[in-house]
C-alpha cells in the first residue's frame, strides 16, 4: 500500500476522529449535547416549585368565590364517574363569570383530572376564551386536540355554558346560544380514567389558577345531578399544596399518538452523548460506563421537570440510559477495532539538526 493511501484509508481518519474526541473537542460536543437536549426537557423554564399556599378559594349560599388562587375539591372520584364512562354521556351545567377577561396565563374552571397532562374533562380560560379539553378515543390523555369557544369571556358579567356529551356527539351551548358541536366515537368516555377527582378553581395540584365566581356548577348522568356550587359539596381546605407534576412510573399510562415519536426522541438524544462519554473516557470507556453517566444525567434532569411545569417520567429515563449505553457500545467498538492511530502519520518537526548531537 502507499504511502498516500494509507494517510487517506477510512480506519485512519476514524481513529484519528475518535482520538481527537477524547480531547477538549469531545467534551465541547458533549457539552452542547447536553445544552441542547436540557433546554428542549425544561422549556419554557417556567418555574413552580412546590409551595404551601393559603386557600383563595370560598363557598358561600351565592356559590364558589376564588379572589386568589385557590381550589375546592372532591376527596376522590365522584360517585357518578363510573355510571357516566359507562353510558358514555355526560351533562355539565355551568353559571360562571371571570374577574380577568384578559388573564394572561390559562386557569382551570372545572376539571375531572389528576394533574397538568392527564385528564377526563376540563373547562380552562385562556384570555377571553373558553377551552374544553375531552379525553376520548385518539386523543391524548390531556384531551388534546381540545376545543375553543372564541371570546366568550371577554367581560366580567354572567354567563351560561351547558356541555352535553353523548354517543356520537358534542354540544356546547353558551348563553342559551349553541356554540360548538362536533362528532365523537359511539362510546366516547370509554377511556376515561375511574380515579379522578373533580376540582374547581385549579388544577388538582394547584398550578392553573382561575379568578372569578362560580354560582352553579352541576354535573348530571341521566336524571341525577350534582350542584358543586352549593355549600358542602366540595372540600375547601385552609391551605393546599402547589405541586408540579408527580412522575408516570413506567407502562401506568397507555400508549397515545405522540408516545412513539417522543420515546424515540428521548432514545437517540442520549446516543451522542454516551459515545462522547466513552471516547473521553479513552481505554477506561465502556458501554456499562456510558450507561451510568447518562443514567445519571437523565435522573437530574427528570427531577429538574417536576420544577418546571414539565412531565417527569421513568419511561424517558430508561430511555435515555439504553441510548446512551447504545452510544457507548458503539464508541468502545470502535476504539477496540479501529487502529490507535493513522496508519501513516506526517514527519514531526524535533528542531535542527545539529552535527555530532
Amino acid at each position: 500500500m502507499s504511502r498516500r493511501s494509507a494517510v487517506r484509508s477510512p480506519a485512519a481518519w476514524m481513529s484519528l476522529a475518535l482520538q481527537r474526541l477524547s480531547g477538549r473537542l469531545g467534551l465541547l460536543l458533549m457539552l452542547v449535547a447536553l445544552g441542547a437536549y436540557i433546554v428542549l426537557a425544561l422549556a419554557p423554564f417556567r418555574w413552580v416549585p412546590p409551595r404551601r399556599l393559603v386557600n383563595g378559594g370560598a363557598t358561600g349560599p351565592a356559590g364558589l368565590v376564588f379572589g386568589e388562587p385557590g381550589l375546592a375539591r372532591t376527596q376522590g372520584p365522584p360517585a357518578w364517574l363510573d355510571d357516566a364512562i359507562a353510558r358514555g354521556t355526560l351533562r355539565l351545567d355551568l353559571r360562571l363569570r371571570t374577574y380577568d377577561p384578559d388573564a394572561p396565563e390559562m386557569g382551570r374552571i372545572f376539571s375531572v383530572s389528576r394533574d397538568y397532562h392527564f385528564r377526563n374533562l376540563s373547562l380552562d380560560q385562556e384570555g377571553p376564551d373558553l377551552v374544553l379539553r375531552l379525553r376520548r378515543p385518539g386523543s391524548t390523555p390531556n384531551g388534546k386536540p381540545s376545543y375553543r369557544l372564541a371570546g366568550v369571556l371577554d367581560d366580567t358579567g354572567w354567563h351560561d355554558v351547558q356541555v352535553s356529551i353523548a354517543p356520537g356527539r358534542l354540544h356546547v351551548v353558551v348563553d342559551g346560544r349553541p356554540a360548538l358541536t362536533r362528532p365523537l366515537p359511539e362510546h366516547p368516555l370509554a377511556n376515561w380514567d375511574r380515579g379522578y377527582p373533580v376540582v374547581l378553581g385549579n388544577e388538582r395540584n394547584g398550578g392553573l389558577p382561575w379568578r372569578g365566581e362560580i354560582a352553579r356548577a352541576v354535573v348530571a348522568v341521566g336524571a341525577e345531578g350534582a350542584d358543586y356550587a352549593r355549600p358542602g359539596a366540595l372540600d375547601v381546605p385552609r391551605h393546599f399544596w402547589a405541586l408540579g407534576n408527580r412522575p408516570t412510573w413506567l407502562f401506568e399510562d397507555y400508549v397515545y399518538p405522540d408516545s412513539i415519536e417522543d420515546w424515540l426522541a428521548n432514545f437517540v438524544a442520549f446516543i451522542p452523548v454516551g459515545f462522547l462519554a466513552v471516547a473521553l473516557a479513552g481505554e477506561r470507556g465502556s458501554g456499562r460506563r456510558a450507561l451510568v453517566i447518562c443514567a445519571a444525567i437523565s435522573l437530574l434532569v427528570e427531577v429538574a421537570q417536576g420544577f418546571f411545569s414539565r412531565h417527569p417520567a421513568t419511561v424517558d429515563l430508561v430511555l435515555n440510559t439504553l441510548g446512551g449505553g447504545a452510544g457507548g457500545a458503539a464508541a468502545r467498538f470502535l476504539l477496540d477495532r479501529l487502529p490507535r492511530r493513522p496508519a501513516c502519520e506526517a514527519p514531526r518537526w524535533t528542531g535542527p539538526w545539529r552535527h555530532g548531537a
